[in-house]
Formats: C-alpha cells, structure tokens, sequence
C-alpha cells in the first residue's frame, strides 16, 4: 500500500485557524504537486501518498479510526490530548508500504497535575529536572526504551537487556527534544516582535510557553503576589 499520514489536533478550527495548519501546508504541499480534498482536509500526492488532518475532540473519536493503518501518526499540542488517546492510536500506527511505522508530536509544557495533559509530564520526566522543571540539555534527544508490564511502564537505556527482562514484549523507544524561541530562527527572522509578546504574558504562561518549564502551576504568590503592589493610604 501506498504510505499515509494524519496529523490530529483535539479540534478542527485549530487547523483552519489563520495560518494554521492547514495554510502552511497549502503554501508547501503544492510545490510537491499535492492536490487538496478541503472537504476531507487532506492533501493527495502524485505518489499516490496521502497526508490528512484530523481532529479527537472526544475521548470516543479514537475508535473512528479502528481498522486504519497510518504508518505516520502527528499530534500537534499533544498536551491537549487524553493519555487513553494517545496509547489507542499506536494500535493502527502500522503499515505494510516498507516505511516503518512512527508517531511525532509537538508539545508545550504542563504541570504533573494538569487534569489533560499531566500523564505527558509523568511520561517524560527522565528528560526533565525535576527541581527546576527544565529540560536537561544533554538528556535532549536520547533514546530511550519502555515495555509496558501490567499497566505500568518500565525503562531502560538498550532495548535488548530491557527484552531480556520481559521476554513477551517488544520494547518501544521514545524521545525528548527540548526547543526554545532561540531554536526557532525562521520565526525569530520573520517576526521578531514575538518573543516580545511572550515576555508581556502572565507569569504562568511566560514560564511556560517561553522558558519551557515543565514544573509551573497557578499557586499563591504565582497569580498574584503582595510584594508586586505598593501599599497607599485610601
């Protein structure tokens, strides 16, 4: 079969979104003789391969997709995704086109605690510190292995020692990469006023969206903290 790709997002405005999405690709897709299907949001190659947005608003939608073989799944924001969708989609994550199945995914950061996406936090913490909520640098983009025993998962640093431990599974490995606005140098080029917007957001979100900190959450002091106000007479 010919290769695939769907790209999902939690809702389908945010690829319609003013260059969202769904503009990038129409400003790159065509240069590749790509043909849109707008009414199925997807894009057909002359290769016969085909690259689709996709949206999983409910925790139900993942099963529209059973029976499906995507030899390339993307998440875009995958915070913004319940863990039980994410584990459901690596059950169609296969193909039979000679291209071995992959899963990429963009993300911004979230507290442990994130009633959404905190099981994204959980599951990669090895790349994280865990006192300061930054990304370890030299931990960026090392592979590392998990095999699920029971419901929970178990890591290690090779897939054959972690085989050896768990002889009826398959390991699987994943990566972290960590960026930053710095990272980003087109973005930075063509709109240099951004991190300028960044630097004027709230706090929470300032610690997030730019200094990339995995640990920050609204608490006392954080929203609002007395010593940022001076006190006068009425």
């Amino acid at each position: 079969g010919s290769f695939s790709a769907v790209v999902f997002r939690r809702e389908s405005p945010q690829f319609t979104n003013p260059d969202g999405l769904w503009d990038q690709s129409a400003a790159l897709y065509p240069r590749l003789g790509a043909r849109p299907r707008i009414s199925a949001m997807e894009w057909r190659f002359p290769s016969g391969m085909r690259v689709r947005f996709a949206h999983m608003e409910y925790n139900k939608d993942k099963y529209n997709w059973d029976g499906s073989q995507i030899p390339l799944i993307g998440f875009d924001q995958l915070e913004s995704f319940l863990e039980s969708q994410f584990w459901y989609m690596l059950s169609i994550n296969r193909s039979l086109c000679g291209v071995r199945p992959y899963i990429r995914a963009t993300c911004n950061p979230v507290p442990e605690d994130d009633e959404t996406g905190g099981w994204l936090n959980r599951l990669i913490q090895w790349w994280i510190d865990p006192e300061g909520g930054l990304p370890i640098r030299e931990r960026g983009g090392k592979l590392r292995w998990f095999v699920r025993a029971g419901d929970e998962l178990v890591w290690g640093d090779d897939p054959i020692s972690l085989a050896a431990a768990h002889p009826d599974t398959i390991p699987k490995s994943l990566t972290f990469i960590p960026g930053t606005l710095e990272d980003n140098q087109i973005l930075m080029r063509g709109n240099p006023g951004y991190k300028a917007n960044l630097l004027a957001l709230p706090l929470i979100e300032r610690e997030r969206l730019l200094g990339g900190n995995w640990n920050v959450r609204p608490e006392a002091g954080k929203v609002f903290n007395r010593t940022w106000f001076e006190i006068v007479d009425a």
